[in-house]
């Protein structure tokens, strides 16, 4: 298993997605129609072999994708000096 920087905040692996979401409550149209709510914004990530899912805030959504971003180019450099050490 390869060291990540990413342990620390395992939602760091993951991807947001947008997607369009039913509300669950019974006199909603989104039950009866094909109308969901939406967009909202969703962080995915894998926790082990669990999925797990986070609302991200529309304020937060470019914070969130700048911290995954940084997060993954410092384990591209982290893997590349390791790979050289060895």
């Amino acid at each position: 298993m390869a060291y990540s920087f990413r342990h620390t905040k395992p939602e760091l692996a993951g991807v947001v997605i947008k997607e369009k979401v039913r509300c669950g409550k019974s006199s909603c149209r989104c039950i009866k129609s094909k109308k969901l709510h939406g967009w909202y914004y969703y962080l995915y990530w894998r926790d082990g072999e669990r999925l797990r899912k986070r609302y991200i805030p529309k304020t937060r959504i470019n914070r969130m994708k700048q911290e995954i971003k940084h997060a993954k180019e410092k384990d591209a450099l982290f893997s590349v000096s390791i790979k050289s050490v060895f």
